[in-house]
């Protein structure tokens, strides 16, 4: 039975674009209160106006999910503001495309504060509040991705983020079950957002990430299939179902991975010296 989720509060970090955003708008239109956590303040105020627009709360506070004191204080002042907290989708994370060696202690360290430890900061934080919300949905989601299951060269360091959150929400799923908390893990392939663009700035040139076309999927899809998971929950959302089969392949034939991953990567590299002459 879909659960309802009119009047109910949802709490969205990286709310200020892509997946965040989308997801933010897509959970206002289905009825939904929402609070909204990012750094930049000009995009989340647009956001939350897009959100009211809509005809329900909405409320933003800037930060870094990096800072559990910054997080405590933004789901105390969501809570208090909005009433009451049913749900939360830690969702902020970024990617570079540098190969693992190339890439710095302090870098890989940076990746890890925000995409991993930013998700523990969020979940830690959000979960005492939903476990008291009376009829509240108890619900926490984490946006992995589908490289969860595949490290390719240039992203490896990214890769292992990813998939220290599936595993986070794999082990949460279970722990929790006894209190009745739902925990979903979302699993998208690339998403036509600014999020590559960023990847490849701050990335060794020849490194970047950015999937084909065929693994391309708007925001706003991954925000319906979330949507979808909140009303009627379930342990993994895979917006594109390819991407699901293609992953379990990897992980059963991971010789036959390694040698199309070796392949991929080689042929990039040699654009990039073909490029340099």
């Amino acid at each position: 039975m879909a659960r309802t989720l009119t009047n109910k509060t949802i709490l969205i970090t990286g709310a200020s674009s892509g997946i965040g955003r989308a997801t933010a708008l897509a959970c206002a239109a289905a009825g939904m209160h929402v609070s909204m956590m990012a750094r930049r303040e000009s995009k989340l105020r647009e956001a939350a106006a897009a959100a009211s627009a809509l005809g329900t709360k909405a409320h933003y506070f800037v930060g870094n999910v990096a800072d559990p004191e910054a997080v405590r204080a933004w789901v105390d002042e969501a809570d208090r503001t909005l009433g009451r907290t049913d749900a939360v989708l830690a969702n902020a994370g970024y990617g570079a495309s540098i190969p693992v060696m190339d890439m710095s202690d302090a870098d890989v360290r940076g990746m890890f504060e925000v995409n991993l430890h930013g998700t523990l900061h969020v979940l830690r934080a959000a979960l005492p509040y939903a476990m008291t919300t009376d009829g509240g949905l108890k619900h926490l989601l984490v946006t992995s991705s589908c490289l969860s299951e595949l490290g390719p060269p240039g992203a490896g360091v990214y890769a292992a983020t990813k998939a220290g959150q599936d595993l986070i929400a794999q082990a949460l799923r279970a722990e929790l079950a006894g209190e009745g908390v739902k925990v979903s893990s979302i699993h998208p392939v690339g998403t036509k957002t600014e999020f590559f663009d960023v990847a490849g700035e701050q990335g060794t040139p020849g490194s970047r990430m950015d999937p084909p076309d065929i693994f391309m999927q708007r925001p706003e899809r991954v925000a319906r299939r979330i949507v979808a998971c909140l009303r009627r929950p379930r342990a993994e959302v895979w917006p594109m179902r390819t991407a699901r089969v293609a992953a379990g392949l990897a992980t059963v034939f991971p010789g036959v991975t390694a040698w199309a991953l070796r392949r991929g990567w080689a042929k990039q590299q040699a654009k990039v010296r073909a490029g340099a002459r």
